[in-house]
Parts: C-alpha cells; sequence; structure tokens
C-alpha cells in the first residue's frame, strides 16, 4: 500500500508533526540544562528529595492526562460529526469534574498522603521540614494542573498545536530560569525551586483559560443535565485511570519504594533517568498529538482506510524516531552523562540504559491505545494491559526487600512493559482488526 500523504487532514497532521517536533527539540535542551543546573544548584541529596517529594504527587497527577484523554476524545468525536454542542457539553462536563476531582485528591494528598510523607519516607532530619513544604507545595501545584486540563484538551482536540507548543516553551524556559536562579537565591532553594514550578503551572493555566474563552467560537462553560454523558465520561476516565495509575506507580511508586530501601541517592539517579526517558517520550507524545484527533474523529465517520492509514504512518514515524534515537544513546551513555551533568556514576548510567528501553516499548504502543480509546474498549484494554503493568511495582519492591541492586527496579518495568505490550498488539487484533 502506497503511504504517500494526499488530503488535507494528512498534509494538516504533517504539519502539525512538524510543529510539535520543533517543540520537542527546543524543551528537550530546555529542560536537559534544566536538569544539570538543578541537580547542581541542588545538590545530589537534595535533588533526590524533592523528586521523591514530588514523586508521591505525581503519583494522582496522572489524572491530568484520564481527563485530558478522555474530554479530547468526546470533543473529537462530537466534531467528526459537526457537533459544536456536543464539544461543549464534553467540555463542560470536564470543567465541572475537574473541580470535584481536585477537591477530593486535595483531601486524600492532606491525609493519607501526608501520612506517608511523615511517617515512610527516608529523609535526612535537617531537611524534614524542607521537604514537608516542597511536598504541600506539589499538592498546590497539583490542583492547578487539574483545572488546566479542560482548556488544555479544547487546545488539543482543536488542533491548535501552535498555541500548545508556546505555552509548553514559555513553562519550559521559566523552569530553566529557576533552576538557573538557585545559585543566586538566599533562603531553601529546594522550596524556591517548588514555588516556581506553581508560578510555571499558574502562568499556562490562566493562558489556556483566556485563550479557549476568547478564540474557540462555540466552547464555553454551561450548566449541562444530560447524566448519560456524564456517565459516559465517568466511564470511559474510570478504566483509563486504572491505566493511568499503572503508569504512575510504574514510575513515581518505584521512586518511593526506591527511597524506602534505598534512599535519596538512588531517587536522584532513578530522576535521572526518568528525565531521559520523557525526552524520548516527548519524541513520540508529538506524533500521537498530532495524529490523535484525525484518527478518532475518522473512526467516528467510519473512515477506517484512512484511520489504518494513519496509524501505520504514525507507527513507522515512531519507529524511525526510535532507530535514530535510541541506539546512540544506549552505546553513548557514559559519554552523555559525563557531558550532561559532569559525572555519570554505575547507577545512574544503567538506570538511564533501562529507561530508554521502556521509553521505546512504551512508544510503539501509543497507536494501538489511540485505535482502542476511539473504539470505546477502554474497559477490556486497559483491564488487560494494565494489569500486567502494574505488577512490576510489587516486583521491584520484593527485588529491594531481598537485597537485590537497586537496578532491580529497572528490570522489573522492562520484563512487564515487554509482556504488556504483547498483550497490546492482541487487544488490537481482537477489538478492531477482527471487527472491520
Amino acid at each position: 500500500m502506497k503511504l504517500s500523504i494526499s488530503n488535507p487532514n494528512e498534509k494538516r497532521v504533517a504539519k502539525n508533526t512538524v510543529l510539535l517536533f520543533l517543540r520537542m527539540v527546543l524543551l528537550m535542551v530546555i529542560s536537559l540544562v534544566a536538569v544539570r543546573y538543578l541537580r547542581a544548584g541542588l545538590g545530589i541529596e537534595d535533588y533526590g528529595i524533592l523528586n521523591a517529594a514530588i514523586g508521591l504527587v505525581q503519583i494522582v497527577i496522572c489524572l491530568k492526562s484520564i481527563l485530558a484523554t478522555s474530554t479530547q476524545r468526546f470533543i473529537s468525536m462530537a466534531m467528526g460529526k459537526d457537533d459544536i454542542k456536543g464539544a461543549r457539553d464534553s467540555f463542560s462536563v470536564s470543567v465541572k469534574l475537574s473541580r470535584e476531582l481536585s477537591f477530593l485528591i486535595f483531601l486524600g494528598m492532606e491525609t493519607v498522603g501526608l501520612w506517608f510523607v511523615c511517617t515512610q519516607m527516608n529523609c535526612p532530619a535537617p531537611r524534614y521540614t524542607a521537604m514537608l513544604v516542597v511536598y504541600q507545595l506539589s499538592v498546590v501545584n497539583f490542583i492547578l494542573t487539574l483545572l488546566q486540563v479542560p482548556y488544555l484538551a479544547v487546545v488539543l482536540a482543536f488542533e491548535r498545536m501552535n498555541v500548545f507548543a508556546l505555552v509548553t516553551v514559555a513553562e519550559g524556559v521559566i523552569n530553566l530560569a529557576a533552576a538557573l536562579l538557585l545559585f543566586i537565591v538566599s533562603g531553601d532553594r529546594m522550596i524556591f525551586y517548588a514555588v516556581m514550578l506553581i508560578v510555571s503551572n499558574l502562568f499556562g493555566y490562566v493562558f489556556y483559560m483566556v485563550y479557549v474563552n476568547r478564540r474557540i467560537n462555540g466552547i464555553f462553560y454551561q450548566r449541562v443535565t444530560d447524566k448519560k454523558l456524564y456517565r459516559q465520561v465517568l466511564s470511559f476516565s474510570g478504566w483509563t485511570i486504572y491505566g493511568s495509575i499503572a503508569a504512575a506507580l510504574m514510575f513515581q511508586g518505584n521512586m518511593l519504594s526506591l527511597n524506602v530501601f534505598v534512599g535519596p541517592v538512588a531517587n536522584a539517579a532513578f530522576a535521572v533517568a526518568l528525565q531521559i526517558y520523557n525526552a524520548i517520550s516527548s519524541v513520540g507524545n508529538n506524533v500521537i498529538m498530532a495524529v490523535r484527533p484525525q484518527m478518532v474523529m475518522n473512526y467516528s465517520n467510519g473512515n477506517y482506510k484512512v484511520l489504518n492509514r494513519l496509524f501505520i504512518l504514525s507507527t513507522l514515524a515512531l519507529i524511525g524516531l526510535l532507530g535514530i534515537v535510541i541506539v546512540p544513546l544506549e552505546i553513548w551513555m557514559p559519554e552523555i552523562l559525563r557531558i550532561w551533568l559532569g559525572d555519570a556514576d554505575g547507577m545512574t548510567v544503567i538506570f538511564s540504559q533501562l529507561m530508554i528501553i521502556v521509553a521505546a516499548l512504551l512508544m510503539v504502543g501509543m497507536p494501538i491505545t489511540i485505535i482502542m480509546h476511539a473504539v470505546g474498549c477502554v474497559k477490556q484494554y486497559h483491564l488487560i494491559v494494565e494489569t500486567i503493568t502494574i505488577l512490576c511495582l510489587p516486583a521491584g519492591c520484593l527485588f529491594l526487600s531481598l537485597g537485590y541492586a537497586p537496578e532491580s527496579v529497572c528490570w522489573s518495568i522492562v520484563g512487564f512493559i515487554a509482556l504488556a505490550h504483547v498483550s497490546r498488539m492482541f487487544c488490537l487484533w481482537k477489538f478492531y482488526l477482527q471487527k472491520i
């Protein structure tokens, strides 16, 4: 089958992909530079404490991607049918749910979460108070992130990728400025950086809200009484929550287990590996952000031929990017870390190399997830795939409790992610390919 780009929708996808690729390059450079100065400005121990304290909140911040994906899916389905009222109702439901969910999560983080921080986390006594303050600031940051979701979903569903690129790059610049200011700021540097993360998130929230209210015609908040729509969004989100929590426990849960069994130094090494993972994943996310709206709308219209073309094109693009990026990183990881951070201890090197494999496995599964979300088989898909994924956390804890090396955590992640990808391909065949 010839895979040339010929119709306007595919040209729009290609244009958005290029724009998001440029955004990704800028953000990757900004992020990598920021980590270097953040690690140097805080010191290894404080850098590990910061990531451990934020990590607990990151377990629930996965709800951002859940609500965003759910909202974007329903808006894109409505747009595929030229139903602006349906898109507006989906947005309004998302706004209400994000407010209610942020309140519930706030209660949980100030009770169970605070108990865990106070009683279970491994932190040197002189930095205990600072860790608590950073945790509280992270809770505030989480609320801002969740309230931002409906507006972000609208921007992505309407394919305003230039706006998304502008805001995310600006947020990255704020974070970089915060890392550079650590060398001249007086007072507790870790707390200062946590405050600056709130400033960055607040900027994004205000910008998206103003933009949607002023520039997206027909989309505004109104009271929705359609209980069926609430049930549909909650049902879709409910099983997506299971998938996102599995991903959060895989990363942030293992971050916390390393803190409990090993200490802040292991947290620092794992945090560096996660930065590399995030940088690689951003490559795939840019491709996915560009194709998701069109894939969902084409499924809604019954245009399976176009949907299949987009699936193949996005998969091939991801595989090509993996070959270009991952092979050099695996081979020259020690040298890359020395250039980037100024040092390359053995734990950080092996953590980083293993997390690159994790990123590759998850990237090639992204187009499958889009199709499963479009089809609506979220319960079956996430129940099968994420049940396998989530097993890496108890496996990692078991390895650490038995005295295995810290990198055993990453090995368990690689193994279960590989098994999950096999089940992901099975779901594609069973719930989509057999039915078209």
